[in-house]
């Protein structure tokens, strides 16, 4: 499917602004607003606190994005006082009612409660609508709607354009983690609000499943991509909930990484040449596979937002040249094939199908290897990736690089050698602070600044989704 870059406000969840030293509504969004974040989305705890935390955010210019509120369906009066008075406040407000959704009567995500749930998420929907509000699920890790499915489920079953659900990366990773393109693509136009924060994979307790957003090997990019191909404009919330320590700390780190990830797209659907030079052999398409009757082939389906190399495409280079740089690519190769990443056009990270290689024939020639130079007619000093982390054959892949260009004086001698900051394959760390003496083999010559370059004669490749940010 296409992917389309949009640009999504980005607000921070009052989970993670409070610390000794921002106490107070003014405190925290005063520290919000400094920072860079669109808003900040609060718990509610009393009338008082969401008319102080409203002022504020008129103050400073910037937007309560959600107020997060109880609906417990096993209450004497579901629709609380809480949420009449959220409703209310919020009235005229571009903001969300966030309703997290709770019953002893039933289980987690037992459908048996939607009889009751329903008709009261109808009645809250309406009282909404009048204030002109909007409501949003908000799946929790053991409440009864846990999962994005169950606020699609139920978003459907009322049937009111103002209520939709959330996804919530954390609370996701928590309960299965699994399907996640497939969960946000179901969710469709009933998609209001995405939270995200840094995560490992495999993280089993809040410390490892909610991190500062440049932590944790889970590739957040990849929700944000599948947002892309939705073309969802929605608000992003950051989660910090229970990190601790200096919130200011925190926000910054988080938010650099946000700007990393949303930097700028060298595919923009439908016109992803336009940043490239021209080289033959590349097409756009809309989507690509293996081709069914040979794995060694890939095909596509008419579209844009992907462009593909049949393998004997020239070398693709970017108008635009680069020195430090962050970049994120995503890539697919079938069986046996073949095609790198030039960063500044001269130092090459490898892709290869290597799917249950152990061993290559020499260092740098596996996927997410740094290609070795050609000296004295042989291969020298290539890097091999600490772990192999490559997928099958026909499956999207990514890279995330951290590079430093090589420095030069003014006559021209190299005075430092390019870096490879950081590299991860798929989520994980596969290369740290390694020195690149000279350039790759095919490189381009070194040089302060450089195009990115991607490979297509060496076998059938495609490439979507790929994001460069200056450093």
């Amino acid at each position: 499917t296409a992917s389309v870059a949009v640009e999504r406000p980005f607000f921070a969840m009052d989970t993670g602004t409070k610390d000794a030293k921002h106490q107070t509504a003014e405190q925290q969004v005063a520290l919000v607003k400094e920072i860079g974040f669109a808003g900040i989305g609060p718990i509610y705890n009393n009338p008082a606190g969401l008319r102080e935390m409203l002022a504020a955010t008129d103050r400073h210019g910037i937007r309560l994005f959600a107020e997060y509120v109880k609906l417990d369906l096993d209450a004497a009066s579901p629709v609380s006082p809480e949420i009449r008075d959220t409703l209310e406040q919020l009235k005229g407000r571009d903001a969300f009612l966030w309703l997290y959704v709770v019953s002893k009567a039933h289980k987690s995500s037992d459908p048996a409660g939607d009889a009751m749930a329903v008709p009261l998420l109808r009645e809250i929907a309406r009282m909404a609508e009048t204030n002109g509000v909007r409501v949003a699920l908000y799946p929790h890790t053991a409440f009864w709607v846990e999962r994005v499915e169950d606020g699609t489920r139920l978003a459907r079953a009322v049937d009111r354009p103002n209520l939709g659900t959330t996804f919530n990366l954390c609370h996701w990773l928590k309960v299965d983690g699994q399907e996640l393109e497939n969960r946000l693509e179901e969710a469709g136009r009933h998609l209001f609000v995405v939270t995200v924060n840094g995560a490992d994979t495999a993280g089993k307790d809040w410390k490892t499943l909610i991190q500062p957003l440049d932590s944790g090997d889970f590739p957040v990019s990849r929700v944000l991509a599948q947002l892309d191909r939705m073309n969802f404009a929605g608000p992003v919330g950051l989660q910090h909930y229970g990190i601790g320590g200096d919130a200011a700390v925190n926000l910054r780190h988080s938010m650099e990484a946000w700007r990393r990830l949303t930097a700028r797209p060298l595919l923009p659907s439908g016109t992803a040449l336009e940043a490239w030079q021209p080289a033959p052999g590349w097409s756009e398409v809309g989507s690509v596979a293996l081709d069914p009757q040979d794995g060694r082939k890939l095909v596509a389906e008419p579209g844009a937002g992907v462009i593909l190399s049949a393998g004997k495409a020239g070398y693709l280079l970017t108008r635009d040249t680069f020195s430090d740089v962050e970049v994120h690519v995503e890539f697919m190769v079938p069986a046996r094939s073949n095609s790198g990443v030039y960063v500044n056009g001269c130092h090459e990270v490898q892709i290869l199908d290597s799917f249950g290689v152990e061993k290559s024939d020499y260092p740098g020639n596996e996927c997410g290897g740094i290609y070795p130079e050609w000296v004295g007619n042989a291969n020298v000093r290539g890097h091999t990736p600490k772990l192999n982390a490559s997928l099958p054959a026909g499956q999207w892949q990514t890279f995330d690089i951290v590079y430093r260009a090589p420095r030069f004086d003014a006559t021209g001698k190299k005075t430092a050698n390019g870096c490879f900051v950081k590299v991860l394959h798929n989520g994980r760390i596969i290369h740290e602070n390694v020195e690149v003496l000279g350039t790759t083999r095919s490189g381009l010559d070194e040089a302060a600044a450089g195009p990115l370059r991607l490979q297509g004669d060496h076998g059938p490749v495609a490439y979507r989704n790929i994001r460069v940010l200056p450093i």
